[in-house]
């Protein structure tokens, strides 16, 4: 297999770097159908009121002054200006369910498609989008070839779905000439009105399958062949070499910490090498015992060391050890639960300190 084909799926920081680039799958012909969808439903809805509106404009424009008989209408510029303020909310509420549809068809069907994404990057200039070179490589291609076929297959059934509605309405269309202006009116937006609802259905229909192939084409081009998922994971992961020498300066670093803390621990509790806790108390000035350090396997061996060279008393209590490693962090109180078993340890520190001093005096005598 060769090495470029994009055979690997995408990891998610690949798809997040695609959305941040405002690349994602959408389609602008489901985005243009609902919004011919929602405009037709607005007229649905506020026809009827669009209508009465309309026709108060006509009126209110008829009766403007016209000036004297066969004379060319004179207006001042108050009679102006009193004449847009009488219209102007006339002509809003008339288009306004319309226009609201109108915004609403473009805005919610591609904010749904995104999921809600806003992208500066696409904002951005770009040169290649008005390069007539790149324009025509775009027109050509595969994609363009599709976009073409796209429009005539809408254009096709839009006519189709046109002329299916005329067909059987033409018993209807025939007798308009006899019908009085307001049924004839009435007839012919029915008519429209069947024409539009089908043909924004149809398109709809036409719009889902054309964002279907869109996701999968956006999926095909987040694909990535198999070198190009190694590079991603190094990159997210980072180089082992890299991780490697981190973890030995993270273990450098903790023991340079342990062993500026060691001189004054008063007890270590091992496991017995695999686990390390270091323990110091002072009465006077601690509420509770506290842990200076802490660690496994190569860090408690260290940790016992460095006990070893300071003359800090090492306990094996291998249960105890562990509760105090998983529970209580390095300069941190251990918690009320381990106060007893940190007492029991401390009271066998001491006896033996004092075994130590009673046996010392008895061998100076």
């Amino acid at each position: 297999m060769a090495t470029g084909e994009r055979t690997e799926q995408p990891t998610q920081r690949r798809r997040r770097r695609a959305r941040e680039k405002g690349q994602v799958a959408k389609s602008v012909d489901l985005s243009r159908a609902l919004g011919l969808l929602l405009i037709y439903l607005g007229w649905r809805v506020a026809g009827d009121s669009m209508a009465d509106n309309l026709l108060r404009l006509v009126r209110a424009c008829f009766a403007s002054p016209m000036g004297g008989s066969g004379n060319p209408p004179s207006f001042s510029a108050e009679q102006v200006m009193a004449g847009y303020q009488q219209l102007l909310p006339l002509l809003a509420v008339i288009l306004g369910p319309i226009m609201l549809a109108a915004v609403l068809g473009v805005v919610l069907p591609g904010l749904a498609q995104t999921r809600l994404l806003f992208s500066a990057a696409t904002l951005q200039f770009d040169w290649n989008r008005i390069n007539p070179a790149s324009g025509f490589k775009r027109l050509v291609s595969w994609r363009g070839v599709v976009a073409t076929l796209k429009s005539i297959i809408q254009v096709a059934v839009v006519l189709g779905i046109c002329a299916w509605v005329l067909r059987a309405r033409a018993d209807v269309i025939v007798g308009m000439g006899a019908l009085p202006m307001g049924p004839m009116t009435a007839a012919v937006l029915a008519i429209a009105g069947e024409m539009m609802a089908k043909s924004c259905l149809v398109l709809v229909v036409l719009g889902a399958a054309d964002y279907a192939y869109e996701w999968y084409e956006h999926e095909k081009s987040l694909r990535m062949s198999r070198h190009e998922l190694q590079r991603e994971l190094r990159e997210e992961e980072g180089d082992p070499q890299i991780r490697a020498r981190r973890r030995q300066l993270r273990r450098g670093l903790l023991e340079q910490g342990i062993s500026a803390e060691m001189p004054r621990a008063g007890v270590v509790v091992t496991n017995p090498t695999h686990v390390a806790v270091a323990l110091r108390y002072d009465p006077d000035e601690m509420p509770a015992p506290k842990v200076v350090a802490k660690g496994q396997r190569a860090i408690a061996r260290r940790i016992i060391a460095l006990a070893q060279t300071y003359g800090t008393p090492v306990i094996h209590n291998p249960p105890v050890a562990r509760s105090l490693f998983e529970q209580a962090a390095i300069g941190s109180f251990i918690p009320e639960t381990l106060y007893q078993v940190a007492a029991e340890i401390f009271a066998i520190v001491y006896r033996r300190r004092r075994e130590r001093v009673r046996r010392a005096i008895g061998n100076g005598q």
